[in-house]
């Protein structure tokens, strides 16, 4: 049958027609929506991953901060004292609690050249005497940084090379005044929770390298002052 103005099939058509149109206008609505959440989407995970990379930034620099903090407080103390023990204590202190080890020594050219252990953690007696008497005879790794006035890092292209009283070596760092050979400190293991030696270990060999050897020259001269002076 014809439809006609005002028919009901008439009327039930253009509910039909505008129930098509309005899903029609839903679906490009929700095809809107759905670009539009994906473009927000992409824009939290850029947000997201410009933040982690923010973060990571910023713990890179707190630490550079916390590290040149360090370094200017262990200059700080080793040269806040003239007392000779207080001396060899902060440097064993600094090689324990920035550099991370408790198993060094640290040894001294006396006057005479002949070469003595000054301050010691962690090690035998017999085995400071051992490595006394290699760099006397410039034997093993640490006589040889001594006598070429060259800091020595252990690796794995290198570690053969260790004298039998080094075995554990981990650096060995001479100490320098005016060019010359003072002392050598020799760190051995490092802490469980320290893989090996970081780029703020090597800052922290060149600062004992020089700081730590003027400290000691120094409170040396301090002390055989008192001791002419009958203090």
């Amino acid at each position: 049958m014809a439809r006609g103005d005002g028919s009901p099939d008439d009327y039930v058509f253009q509910v039909h027609d505008k129930t098509r149109q309005y899903v029609q206008e839903l679906l490009r609505e929700n095809e809107r929506l759905r670009e539009i959440t994906a473009a927000l989407e992409d824009k939290v995970a850029s947000i997201e991953t410009e933040s982690l990379r923010f973060n990571e930034r910023y713990a890179e620099i707190e630490k550079q901060n916390n590290d040149l903090a360090n370094l200017y407080v262990a200059s700080y103390r080793l040269h806040s004292t003239l007392d000779r023990q207080e001396v060899i204590s902060v440097i064993e202190e600094i090689i324990i609690n920035l550099i991370g080890s408790e198993e060094l020594a640290i040894l001294e050219r006396n006057p005479d050249s002949a070469w003595s252990v000054v301050g010691a953690v962690g090690m035998e007696p017999e085995r400071l005497g051992q490595i006394v008497a290699g760099i006397e005879a410039d034997r093993g790794v640490i006589g040889k940084a001594v006598a070429g006035v060259e800091r020595f890092v252990v690796s794995g292209e290198n570690r053969d090379d260790l004298a039998a009283p080094e075995v554990g070596l981990t650096a060995c760092v001479p100490l320098v005044l005016d060019g010359e050979v003072t002392g050598v400190i020799a760190i051995f293991g490092l802490l469980v929770q320290k893989p090996g030696v970081e780029p703020i270990d090597l800052q922290l060999f060149d600062l004992l390298a020089s700081h730590a050897a003027t400290a000691l020259y120094a409170s040396r001269e301090s002390a055989e002052s008192k001791v002419s002076a009958g203090v």
